[in-house]
């Protein structure tokens, strides 16, 4: 893609042309699931269109078209651009509208918004009305960024990778419930033998044994006998016997497995089993889908980046070429530094989180996965570099893994910007 017709060089001219050459009249739009709200500015910042409501369906935009066309008419205006904030999904059909009738559809940032909002009126009174006339002036000051309108095969890369995130942040959810509604008061031992209550091990016992009571009841050749044959690997075989003198010295409450804590145990880990089962599918299909895209065979050479870092932080980020420089993409992200100033005071730098939760995630578990790798490499490296000049407090780990996470999407910017697989560079070799 040239720089003359990159997202970013486009974006750029719009915003001239919004806030320096003011030759386009403005549509801010509030959007809503059920009902917008759209109010209009010329060319010289002036309300030509008070605030009017019109229904997300297709007589509603026909009737927004109906109100430009005649604005047009009235006004002799010939060029439009709709702008409006992100809402959860509601804009993309109405963008894709937009964008099909070919008008410039942008973007403006919801905490702007607000604050533009909270300017106009003096006051922190809100309703759809001000927020589309306050949307309207942050265009025509050119505040200000294109609307990514994504394509039917990113449209399902990401929902590929938010269905992901979700069944994750629901797993997560269970082993918490496990752990602290059933286990903690029916067999709190194994709570400490078994980390991890998501494995096939721990899965297989909690529904064959839901209870110490059941595993004892039955006894040790029983209860071998049963679980056996339901484990992948016979070498873990072993911890059986384990289990069972655990579950004969128990001290949790004597229940069976028809007690109620056993029923909540086994809905649980029966979920627990089936998203599992739902993730090997995503992660299947997302490995498929990623097979033939140049993007990620680059930035999967960063390490610490695998499969579900690197198909989050592709998805996340777009168009590299929507940033002009990597600052930019770390502010996307919400990982640079602000600071609060005031007279002879001064705060300490903190990271601002006004950006992407998501690819601040994926990037501190891309970090850590680098950080934990065995083949030596730019992050362990600088990471031991750190903490050896400042300490190993708690606090200073956590800031040095907040500091290589803004180096590992300068490194992103760089290969997808570049075009060229991550090598390391020879100077860095030497701790």
């Amino acid at each position: 893609m040239s720089e003359s017709t990159s997202p970013d060089a486009q974006s750029q001219a719009l915003k001239a042309r919004l806030a320096i050459l003011p030759s386009s009249a403005v549509v801010g739009i509030d959007v809503a699931k059920r009902k917008h709200f759209a109010c209009g500015l010329d060319p010289e910042g002036q309300t030509i269109q008070a605030p009017f409501s019109f229904t997300n369906d297709e007589g509603g935009f026909a009737q927004l078209m109906d109100r430009v066309t005649d604005l047009g008419r009235r006004y002799l205006i010939n060029d439009w651009v709709f702008g409006f904030e992100a809402s959860g999904g509601y804009e993309k059909p109405l963008a894709a509208f937009l964008v099909e009738q070919g008008f410039d559809v942008v973007q403006v940032d919801s905490f702007v918004a607000k604050r533009q909002r909270e300017l106009m009126t003096g006051s922190f009174d809100k309703n759809d009305a001000k927020d589309c006339v306050a949307i309207a002036f942050l265009m025509r000051q050119g505040f200000v960024q294109y609307y990514n309108l994504r394509g039917l095969k990113e449209e399902n890369l990401v929902g590929l990778v938010r269905l992901n995130e979700h069944l994750k942040k629901r797993r997560t959810q269970l082993k918490l419930k496990i752990k602290g509604n059933v286990l903690k008061y029916t067999f709190p031992e194994l709570e400490r033998f078994c980390k991890d209550v998501s494995t096939q091990f721990s899965m297989e016992l909690l529904t064959q044994f839901p209870t110490p009571h059941d595993i004892v009841q039955v006894g040790k050749l029983e209860f071998k006998k049963t679980m056996l044959p339901r484990l992948r690997s016979k070498r873990i075989a072993f911890y059986l016997d384990e289990v069972y003198s655990l579950a004969e010295h128990s001290v949790g409450l004597k229940l069976d497995r028809w007690t109620t804590k056993a029923l909540e145990l086994r809905t649980y880990v029966a979920e627990l089993r089936t998203i599992e089962q739902q993730r090997v599918a995503i992660v299947k299909r997302l490995r498929a889908d990623l097979e033939v895209s140049e993007d990620y065979e680059l930035i999967s050479s960063i390490p610490g980046v695998g499969l579900e870092t690197g198909s989050a932080l592709l998805t996340e980020i777009g168009d590299i070429s929507r940033f002009g420089v990597d600052r930019q993409l770390i502010s996307f992200a919400g990982l640079d530094l602000v600071s609060y100033q005031s007279g002879e005071y001064s705060g300490p730098a903190r990271v601002s989180k006004r950006g992407r939760p998501l690819i601040r995630k994926v990037a501190y578990q891309a970090v850590n996965a680098a950080l934990l790798a065995r083949k030596p490499n730019i992050f362990n490296r600088k990471y031991r570099e750190i903490v050896a000049k400042q300490g190993q407090t708690k606090d200073v780990r956590q800031k040095a893994k907040v500091k290589l996470c803004a180096k590992l999407l300068r490194i992103v910017f760089a290969v997808l910007t570049k075009r060229e697989p991550y090598r390391e560079n020879p100077t860095d070799q030497t701790a």
